[in-house]
């Protein structure tokens, strides 16, 4: 017996090698990932959602509860279970400590805690969460906690194809449109400025090591900008990536950050910038072509579906737009149906699909 198994064993090994030299052979815009949506975020307390829908003429189309009633898992069970390899973070601004303690819609909910006890959210930092006083419930109350999360599962699996993080800097919540909500104490957000980028750089760095984070610089090795690379040598292989994080910024005054001499985030530009690399097309139905002709140059996030509608009507168009596009990144709130409404889910047989 002994004598069959050991030439098996050999044979397994060797084909498994020759498929990861296979893979690492693409370059890195060359593979498709599936990534999560508002990726830390829980979904709301049935109380709140029963709430705010009592309230839904006055709250308009935009802000129908029905689109946050959504949740995730922890990171680690999306990367291991469920072959996520993007996350997205909305990162909030508290330069103090303090400014997001409050859960202010609970003040009409009887039996609902409007104070975190957690400590973290009294020290200053980046909070994540979705929607300041309304839309708050997350796995990871800090920023720090959902990189430290990210970190513990890559070094756990040292040889993964890299983890895109997409930071949305938040510039907006429902307090900076209404005084009313002012009135009732609801939370305007603090604004990013050049102060609160540097800081942001550091908290990324006080989590990942220079040399577990793929950088702009890496990127460019040597060349004068990310186009400059892309034209002459073509984009990175996948191999100079595994086992990395790679950061991508979009949101609030991010203009501030592209003046950074070596930063660590990439972000979403267009492409006559001679420094972008990804593009952000969030809705691909209609220019699937457009988006399909830029694949080659850039890696492009788009969406699978957006405000629970696709689940709710078990409509995979959306779904079926992004994958003929050719978008690398897909971003979904259902790797894992919600049996609530449908069987609707998307995903890829394995954590990646060879751009097409």
């Amino acid at each position: 017996m002994r004598n069959t198994i050991l030439p098996l064993l050999f044979l397994l090994s060797i084909s498994v090698f020759r498929a990861q030299k296979d893979i690492d052979s693409l370059r890195l815009n060359d593979i498709r990932i599936i990534a999560s949506h508002n990726s830390y975020k829980k979904r709301p307390h049935p109380k709140v959602l029963k709430f705010l829908s009592k309230f839904q003429d006055k709250l308009g189309d935009q802000n129908n509860p029905k689109f946050i009633d959504y949740g995730h898992l922890p990171f680690e069970e999306q990367f291991t279970d469920y072959g996520i390899r993007g996350v997205e973070l909305d990162v909030n601004y508290d330069p103090k400590g303090g400014h997001y303690r409050r859960r202010r819609v609970n003040l009409f909910l009887f039996g609902q805690k409007q104070r975190i006890k957690d400590r973290s959210m009294k020290k200053p930092g980046f909070k994540l969460l979705h929607i300041s006083d309304v839309d708050f419930e997350t796995n990871y109350f800090t920023l720090i906690d959902g990189l430290k999360a990210i970190k513990d599962w890559s070094e756990k699996n040292e040889n993964h194809i890299p983890i895109f993080i997409n930071i949305e800097a938040k510039g907006s919540h429902p307090a900076d449109e209404s005084k009313t909500l002012r009135f009732l104490g609801f939370k305007k957000c603090i604004p990013f400025d050049t102060t609160a980028y540097h800081k942001l750089e550091s908290e990324i760095a006080s989590v990942f090591d220079q040399n577990q984070i793929y950088k702009p610089s890496d990127f460019k090795a040597g060349h004068s900008s990310i186009n400059e690379r892309v034209e002459n040598v073509g984009w990175p292989l996948l191999s100079e990536s595994r086992g990395k994080v790679i950061f991508i910024l979009e949101g609030n005054n991010q203009h501030l950050y592209r003046s950074f001499n070596q930063p660590l985030m990439f972000y979403y530009g267009e492409p006559n910038d001679v420094n972008t690399a990804f593009l952000l097309r969030n809705h691909s139905q209609g220019i699937e072509s457009s988006i399909s002709e830029h694949s080659g140059k850039f890696i492009i996030r788009t969406r699978s579906d957006a405000g629970t509608v696709q689940s709710r009507d078990n409509d995979y168009l959306m779904w079926e737009s992004a994958l003929n596009s050719n978008a690398q990144i897909i971003s979904t709130d259902y790797y894992k149906p919600d049996i609530r409404w449908s069987s609707y889910k998307v995903g890829f047989s394995n954590v990646y699909r060879r751009r097409n």
